[in-house]
């Protein structure tokens, strides 16, 4: 029985939008979808509101009796299904209802629930006690998620007893292990995969997935004392778990050898189970075209189709596209500045400093064109950075790590043989030749740090570097995993930075960075994630959002379009259409977008939480927006004169899209509405699908070895060759072309041939 008052003042939120509806004619199917989305939308918003008692007014809402089961089979009604399950609340009389007349819905509600995984909780129990009468189909079902949660219990057993026996290891120690893994398993790797051409980065990803786990559980499981790491505690951490391998004496401790076989083990095993849970939970829980199976006791899963290319992948290779063309974009600007052929510090280090010159450029046009970040950026101390001079301080460090370590650590590999000597050797390079720390991780104080970076952030006003930019810079690049413990115990399900997204690990006095990882490692998707995913909160990113739809209306004014931005249509009796990001209108084709600004993901299951949260909520945005703007477009006068339709009598053909700076679901359709990729839009008005190609990179790359010499002529022969063949609009730019293009997705088409 419901009894909390925000309980109660939130159910008769929604009952009362039911009956609205009802009385507006809508039928009960519609009134139901639309407190559906209402719920999932997060209203209505009242303070103290939990995400527990609105579901739980939700479900108590006295139509969910009377209702028919076609409204159970909506999919907004099998999403708040879930989260009711996931949850744990549900009133009985409405479970019971859902089990006899819409059972197919509550088999996916469970399934996105994924409340099979908590067998002891009284909601699974009681869907048990119900299954015991259910039909043989519904049973079967039962079985395959009992199955499940044996398979995951089977694999998480062993993870516990390892966890337990390396509990003692603090969050530093955990860093050394995770280190000399990567020397042991992944680098070695990487030198066989340069002798081969075979790729490790699926393999590589998995272990860095578990090694941020490891750090993660860490985090949250060890004493304060832990992350107050003094010179001392260094020192004897150090001398304990990590000299006795590369330092080797008559007196080293064997519980360095123990621990690292111990730590591999569980890295191993974890990394299987992040497998089972991939391929299998995730499947079953969040891919509606995987069926199931038993051959006896075995259980199979399958989908309905196999195709040639999955969505998942066929993104992947979009994005490697995507990478390509912000590359060839900062190319292009290096050449025709003249700064690609300018030195870029001593002769030695020349290639390696363009290359990652031209990196940084590469992210920057990126976070400026799609993400709409500017010049400064403010930053979590109440100050701001240069986000170039950010970005290229990452790539100076990632090419540093790659000379000074990981190439070095290849070459007394491949001549030993053995990781560990080949560790030994590497140390001793450092400290014979250049007193340099070339241990598997560095550290050095923050203001010591800075200082080192000084001259990274040179400018005609700190000819000398400046040394607050430096420490800024810092600041963004580095995770303080102090204060990150205690933001932990108030929320857990904070977002934990990954190594990459921030790959200075804080710790007391010092500022942790593995080689290993940042010589390697994406830092496009880095700094994305870092200031998108991580620092969601951070102010001046709603200043970005209103950024991204300015410049993008922008470029469709370059093509003509007369362009309208915050339209706000009327109000009716039901609902606020809201604010319209863009209305553009050109040659008899009206254009309304909705604007959607995340991060990158690297899991399915975030795209389905994308998908269903995001993508879902912009359609049904557009879907009242694209009503209100068809109506105020026959009584309006002022908006036909603002997007110069003198006309009535023509005809019309709107194009409404949901624009997305992520790539994934890109060209589905989001309950009735395209979504576009907001990358492929710029490409395609800037008329840049050449730029997607990998010609112009290869050849780039290809001319490394001889400095700047060679490189001019490569844009010319670029510019006459694949520029033509993929002229979008070789008879010029129309609207009619412009739509045909992107609702045919054939900015894309280069990735088949």
């Amino acid at each position: 029985m419901v009894r909390d008052k925000l309980i109660e003042s939130c159910r008769g939120n929604y009952e009362s939008c039911y009956a609205q509806m009802l009385m507006a004619g809508c039928s009960a199917v519609a009134a139901a979808e639309g407190c559906a989305h209402r719920f999932l939308d997060g209203k209505p918003y009242i303070k103290g509101l939990t995400h527990f008692k609105r579901s739980a007014a939700f479900w108590a809402c006295g139509f969910w009796q009377n209702i028919p089961a076609a409204c159970f089979e909506l999919e907004t009604v099998i999403l708040a299904l879930g989260r009711a399950l996931q949850h744990k609340d549900l009133e009985l009389a409405v479970l019971e209802r859902i089990f006899q007349i819409a059972p197919e819905a509550l088999k996916q509600g469970i399934r996105f629930s994924q409340i099979f995984l908590r067998p002891k909780s009284t909601l699974w129990r009681t869907i048990l006690q119900l299954s015991s009468t259910a039909t043989d189909d519904f049973k079967m079902f039962i079985r395959v998620c009992d199955r499940l949660h044996e398979e995951l219990q089977i694999r998480e057993e062993p993870i516990e007893k390892l966890q337990l026996q390396l509990a003692g290891l603090t969050v530093l120690e955990t860093l050394v292990y995770s280190s000399l893994f990567a020397y042991q398993h992944l680098i070695p790797e990487r030198c066989a995969a340069f002798e081969t051409g075979v790729p490790v980065n699926d393999r590589e990803q998995e272990a860095w997935d578990v090694l941020n786990q490891l750090l993660d559980w860490k985090i949250r499981t060890r004493p304060e004392s832990d992350f107050k790491l003094t010179e001392q505690m260094l020192a004897e951490s150090l001398k304990q778990h990590l000299m006795p391998l590369i330092m080797p004496s008559s007196n080293s401790p064997a519980s360095c050898k123990r621990n690292l076989d111990l730590f591999t083990d569980l890295v191993v095993k974890k990394i299987g189970k992040n497998d089972f849970w991939s391929t299998s939970i995730t499947a079953f829980c969040f891919d509606e075209d995987y069926r199931y199976r038993f051959d006896g006791d075995f259980l199979t899963l399958f989908p309905v189709e196999i195709p040639e290319e999955t969505a998942w992948d066929r993104n992947g290779k979009k994005l490697e596209a995507l990478h390509r063309y912000w590359f060839n974009r900062a190319l292009i600007d290096a050449h025709l500045s003249g700064i690609l052929y300018q030195p870029f510090g001593k002769p030695e280090n020349d290639n390696s400093n363009r290359f990652a010159y031209l990196k940084a450029s590469r992210i920057f046009l990126q976070l400026v064109d799609v993400y709409g970040m500017g010049a400064r950026l403010d930053d979590s101390n109440g100050g701001s950075f240069d986000l170039f001079k950010a970005l290229h301080s990452l790539e100076l460090m990632t090419a540093f790590f790659n000379t000074a370590y990981i190439d070095r650590f290849k070459s007394f590999y491949q001549d030993s043989g053995n990781w560990c000597l080949a560790l030994h050797q590497l140390a001793m390079d450092g400290l014979l030749n250049d007193m340099q720390n070339r241990f598997p991780l560095t550290w050095a104080e923050h203001e010591e740090k800075a200082n080192s970076i000084k001259s990274w952030t040179v400018s005609d006003h700190h000819p000398g570097g400046d040394i607050r930019e430096a420490r800024a810079i810092l600041t963004l690049w580095s995770s303080d995993l102090k204060d990150l413990a205690k933001k932990l115990k108030k929320n857990p399900n904070l977002p934990v930075p990954e190594f990459h997204e921030k790959p200075i690990l804080r710790l007391g006095l010092f500022g942790f960075q593995l080689p290993w990882l940042t010589a390697v490692q994406n830092n496009s998707t880095a700094a994305i994630n870092n200031l998108r995913r991580v620092d969601n909160r951070r102010s001046g990113r709603s200043d970005e959002t209103h950024c991204i739809e300015h410049r993008l209306g922008e470029q469709l004014e370059t093509k003509g379009f007369v362009i309208v931005k915050g339209y706000q249509p009327e109000k009716n009796h039901l609902e606020d259409p809201g604010e319209i990001d863009l209305i553009c209108f050109l040659e008899g084709h009206l254009f309304i977008f909705e604007v959607k600004s995340t991060y990158i993901r690297k899991t399915q299951h975030e795209a389905w939480l994308h998908r269903t949260n995001t993508l879902r909520k912009a359609a049904r945005q557009l879907k009242r927006k694209q009503e209100a703007v068809t109506s105020a477009l026959e009584k309006d006068v002022t908006l036909q004169g603002k997007l110069h339709i003198t006309n009535q009598s023509d005809v019309i053909e709107v194009h409404t899209w949901i624009v997305d700076t992520s790539i994934e679901y890109d060209q589905e359709i989001i309950d009735g509405f395209l979504k576009v990729s907001l990358e492929a839009l710029l490409i395609v008005l800037r008329n840049e699908q050449h730029l997607l190609r990998k010609s112009l990179m290869k050849s780039m790359i290809a001319t490394e070895g001889n400095g700047s010499s060679g490189f001019s002529d490569l844009f010319d022969q670029y510019e006459t060759g694949n520029k033509r063949k993929d002229d979008l609009f070789p008879q010029g730019f129309t609207a009619r072309r412009f739509a045909e293009i992107v609702e045919g997705g054939e900015v894309w088409y280069m990735l088949d041939e």
